[in-house]
């Protein structure tokens, strides 16, 4: 069986002391470091879910999206007897706040230099 999903997230950037890093979260159930995402709640843009999954995995902020426009991946897993096919929206954006990890959901995050 193949199941479509669709998810909505940010590419948290930020610039300090000229130097710019991007934000990588560790899910709790995963083994890949990614962007925070998540799927959008009915009525919500592709936009609004991108932001309030930020807030709610990461407690920042977008300050400034950087593109209207998203960058889209599109890959494909496996999940007990079903194929997944998934769609991820990323916005790129500068974000601000304190970063306070959702415990339930994300075992780790780690900014790192954007050219790395």
């Amino acid at each position: 069986m193949k199941v479509e999903e669709q998810s909505f997230g940010i590419i948290p950037l930020k610039q300090e002391k000229g130097v710019w890093q991007l934000l990588l979260i560790l899910h709790q159930g995963g083994r890949h470091w990614a962007f925070p995402k998540g799927h959008g709640n009915p009525g919500e843009t592709a936009v609004e879910s991108a932001k309030r999954e930020l807030k709610e995995e990461t407690g920042l902020d977008v300050e400034k999206l950087l593109q209207e426009d998203p960058l889209t991946e599109r890959y494909q897993f496996y999940r007990k007897n079903e194929v997944v096919v998934k769609t991820v929206q990323y916005f790129p954006a500068l974000v601000s706040g304190t970063l306070k990890l959702q415990a339930e959901e994300i075992r780790d995050a780690k900014w790192v230099l954007l050219k790395e």
